[in-house]
């Protein structure tokens, strides 16, 4: 038994009894390599994954390739040809790896691929496991598409509102989404509103507390406006009035279309997104810390950190108290904006982003005027619903697009006239006054494109570090000072 060949097995979906189980396969793999007169090898099991959708990665699939590729082992075993792979691209992977000589089996028999009958008859079985693929998923996707037609459901877990049909309606919930609608379209913060809905015992449709994501996948949700959708195009619509009507439903898929990624919608938290993490460059995000004693006046405990994430995220190391940071941060602001040195340049930043404000608004106004005449036209039938749909296409595209251009100028809402040199009394009333999205604002017109670096805290006698101005520093290197 020099011959090593390592065993793989996959099962497309979990808990499907119509499958051979994954212990099932790698046992009759194992008694055809010892058949075979081979030794079984490595292992290699995907669970749940598709070998027919491209964009399903398998880990253990690639490992098991680089393994065959580099010689690592003489072959596999599989149960059949439709667990290795149901793409005839995969397949051929395989060929060009068997030049140098490797045993494929299956539980009925033995791929000679270093021969034309070998490959034809391998290809055979694959081409047949991707026709077979195929088949089914244009039979999914029209079963789909039908039961979209007709209003039902498609979804596999209820949507909030609705019973699991996805017609049916449930008032108490439905009251739920209409209430949020109208507390986000006011202004009100959507951390506040997660907040009040998790301290009512208003639970998600699956049973879990609502975080700010699950919040705003309810709201946008086209079945609360009546829209049945598939693949992306309303193919239908629910009967009677839906939970949100039209007008409300265009200014929440607008409000969330147009707001940035990574924005900050909490008004918690000055510096979240703008200080910067001494250690690893990333910026930093607010958090409470519940489990620390309160401010003294009753106010949960909150700091800056450094949060580490899957994808570029950060190092999880540096921390800094919310309160006394942003103490600190409005003496930076005063001390800067009070300097007759800024007043100057100031001015003419405010003048440019009036230049570059003012055609957006201009081309948005046009935009949504003739959106207004198109759907004027259609309701007076003089266009059909097919022209309409690809006229407002393009236009409904563009008005998101200047939308979002506009939101990412709302760093600096004071107007040019506003900007002027004035005593650090008149800029510190100014601040005391604001609210945290002006504070902000005027924040990143003091910065001027610069950064605000937050460096590593030395630790204290008591074991819990104190706040230290010095910490702070502006990428030029010089210190942001605080308020006398």
């Amino acid at each position: 038994m020099d011959l090593q060949l390592d065993i793989y097995a996959r099962v497309s979906r979990l808990g499907d009894d119509r499958q051979r189980s994954e212990a099932g396969q790698v046992e009759d793999c194992e008694a055809r390599a010892v058949e075979r007169g081979a030794r079984p090898g490595e292992v290699h099991v995907d669970s749940g994954r598709s070998a027919w959708n491209p964009r399903v990665r398998r880990p253990a699939w690639e490992r098991l390739m680089s393994r065959l590729e580099t010689g690592a082992t003489g072959g596999v075993v599989v149960f059949d040809m439709a667990r290795f792979s149901r793409r005839p691209i995969e397949g051929e992977r395989l060929i060009v790896a068997a030049e140098q000589g490797l045993v494929v089996l299956d539980s009925e028999g033995e791929y000679d691929l270093t021969t034309a009958n070998g490959r034809k008859t391998f290809r055979d079985q694959l081409n047949a496991a991707a026709y077979e693929s195929d088949r089914l998923s244009t039979r999914t996707k029209r079963g789909k598409r039908v039961k979209a037609s007709r209003g039902e459901s498609n979804h596999s877990r209820r949507p909030f509102g609705f019973e699991p049909d996805g017609h049916t309606r449930r008032p108490a919930e439905d009251a739920v989404v209409l209430e949020v609608a109208e507390r986000v379209l006011a202004g009100e913060n959507q951390d506040r509103i997660t907040v009040d809905l998790n301290d009512r015992g208003i639970l998600t449709s699956t049973g879990g507390v609502w975080t700010r994501e699950s919040l705003k996948q309810m709201l946008i949700r086209p079945r609360n406006n009546g829209q049945v959708v598939y693949d992306g195009v309303t193919v239908s619509r629910l009967p009677g009035e839906p939970i949100l009507n039209d007008e409300m439903w265009g200014h929440l898929t607008a409000m969330f279309a147009a707001r940035r990624r990574g924005r900050p919608v909490s008004d918690a938290y000055l510096g979240s997104g703008i200080l910067t993490c001494g250690r690893c460059g990333h910026t930093l995000s607010g958090r409470p810390q519940v489990s620390r004693s309160p401010y003294p006046d009753g106010e949960v405990r909150r700091q800056y950190w450094c949060q580490p994430r899957a994808v570029g995220g950060g190092c999880g190391r540096l921390t800094i108290d919310q309160r006394a940071a942003d103490r600190y941060i409005g003496g930076f602001v005063v001390r800067t904006l009070s300097d007759p040195r800024h007043a100057s340049a100031l001015e003419t930043a405010a003048h440019a982003l009036e230049d570059r404000r003012r055609p957006l608004l201009a081309e948005l106004a046009d935009a949504e005027q003739l959106a207004d005449e198109l759907a004027g036209r259609l309701g007076r039938q003089e266009i059909t619903l097919r022209r309409y749909d690809a006229a407002s296409a393009p236009l409904d595209r563009r008005i998101v697009v200047l939308r979002a251009e506009l939101a990412g100028l709302e760093s600096a809402p004071l107007d040019a006239n506003g900007i002027k040199a004035a005593s650090r009394e008149e800029w510190s009333a100014r601040w005391n006054a604001a609210t945290v999205s002006e504070r902000r604002s005027l924040l990143r017109q003091a910065l001027s494109g610069r950064q605000l670096v937050v460096g590593p805290a030395e630790r204290a006698m008591s074991g819990r570090p104190a706040f230290d101005p010095s910490r702070i520093t502006l990428t030029d290197g010089s210190p942001a000072s605080r308020l006398p």
